[in-house]
């Protein structure tokens, strides 16, 4: 599985409003999402691997953080230069809804 083969190149805004008990829900950035005083995550699947993640930081400013993702057979793991590691389960991804397990 290639990284286009998968749907979720893009970017990516956490849609906290639609989450479920077990499900995250993220629509693509250019989503018209309402105003919220809640800073929104975001993540970005580049098609060369490269991962951005974008992280409350000072003043509720998105502070990106970088890493590296590949697909794998039940969703995607992303690596950090840190050295950390996260797995992430991709339950769906159409119609302009990318659905992560929580």
């Amino acid at each position: 599985m290639t990284a286009p083969d998968i749907g979720i190149v893009g970017e990516w805004l956490h849609s906290y409003e639609e989450d479920t008990d077990d499900a995250e829900v993220y629509r693509p950035a250019r989503h018209p999402f309402r105003p919220s005083r809640r800073p929104r995550r975001g993540l970005e699947f580049r098609a060369d691997g490269t991962f951005v993640e974008l992280r409350p930081g000072p003043a509720d400013r998105p502070r990106p953080v970088t890493g590296r993702w590949h697909a794998r057979e039940r969703g995607v793991r992303v690596v950090f230069p840190e050295g950390g590691r996260t797995d992430l389960t991709v339950l769906s991804c159409r119609d302009g809804v990318l659905t992560i397990a929580k």
